[in-house]
């Protein structure tokens, strides 16, 4: 992986609300390259959150459960079958990506308070992205660091 290739990852990561982030997740989901996201695409990498779960001691939600929620989540234009163009549009699309890729992100949402995910969604006050938040917490904990650093050498 190249630098650019990690930025564009770390990115993608950590601000999932992102056009070129839901673009990004989609790609790597999308494992036919048939523009379609299949039951078994989302099986597959559901398998992988379950076994991290289960070393967790957590029980995993059996999968039909799950697709269920991703479904009512994205809302797909055509039952069963979720393009690009429904992960734009439902505006949850990183909530679904957590669910599939990063298990410490889709605990927090499973136990996060739903209405409080809805007011997020309706608000219209421009909040920090989750890029913005991220930047903002690494640059606090580098200050953090390299003033104890300092501390030290003068200590």
């Amino acid at each position: 992986m190249s630098y650019a290739e990690f930025v564009w990852f770390l990115i993608s990561e950590e601000d999932k609300k992102n056009p070129t982030s839901i673009e990004y997740w989609f790609r790597c989901m999308d494992l036919d390259g048939d523009g379609v996201l299949s039951m078994y695409e989302l099986e597959y990498f559901y398998e992988e959150q379950c076994e991290k779960m289960e070393t967790m001691g957590i029980e995993p939600l059996p999968f039909q459960d799950l697709l269920c929620q991703l479904l009512d989540l994205v809302k797909p234009e055509v039952e069963g079958r979720i393009t690009l163009k429904d992960l734009k549009r439902c505006k949850m699309a990183h909530i679904f990506y957590d669910t599939c890729f990063n298990l410490e992100k889709y605990l927090d949402h499973e136990q996060r308070d739903p209405f409080a995910l809805q007011k997020d969604v309706d608000s219209e006050t421009p909040e920090p992205s989750d890029w913005d938040r991220y930047a903002a917490e690494e640059y606090e904990i580098l200050v953090a660091e390299e003033t104890a650093t300092e501390n030290l050498q003068e200590g």
